[in-house]
């Protein structure tokens, strides 16, 4: 029959190999356990399970038809009446109607720059010049 080979005896010692991959384990096994302690101790409820927050309905209208109305009269309201917006300043809302006329009464010259009024003399009073 010849020559028959034998198996090659194993070089490796198969108790060194398990005692260094027991070893590896045990060291990802202390490390994760470090980082659990750790992000315990930094933020305790990031382990625990989320509860689901709900949004709030939203508040709806009960009555949308009687809300536009009262809003479209106060702006009618506004554009129909006489106030002041800034009284330091002299200026006034008038009403949209008589507005459109002003304006349209100046004819070409309609949307010129405003003309600068000129300042009024101070007020004299009891002495004070």
């Amino acid at each position: 029959m010849g020559n028959r080979a034998l198996p090659q005896p194993a070089d490796i010692h198969s108790r060194a190999v398990l005692a260094v991959v027991g070893c590896f384990l045990l060291f990802v096994g202390a490390a994760i356990a470090g980082l659990l302690l750790f992000l315990n101790n930094r933020a305790p409820g990031a382990f625990s399970p989320r509860v689901e927050s709900r949004f709030p309905s939203p508040e709806l209208q009960t009555s949308p038809e009687v809300d536009f109305a009262r809003l479209e009269a106060a702006q009618r309201a506004q554009l129909s009446s006489y106030a002041w917006v800034d009284r330091d300043h002299d200026l006034a809302r008038i009403p949209i109607d008589e507005a459109m006329q002003l304006v349209a009464g100046r004819g070409e010259h309609a949307y010129d720059a405003p003309q600068v009024r000129p300042a009024l003399p101070p007020h004299v009073s009891g002495g004070m010049p």
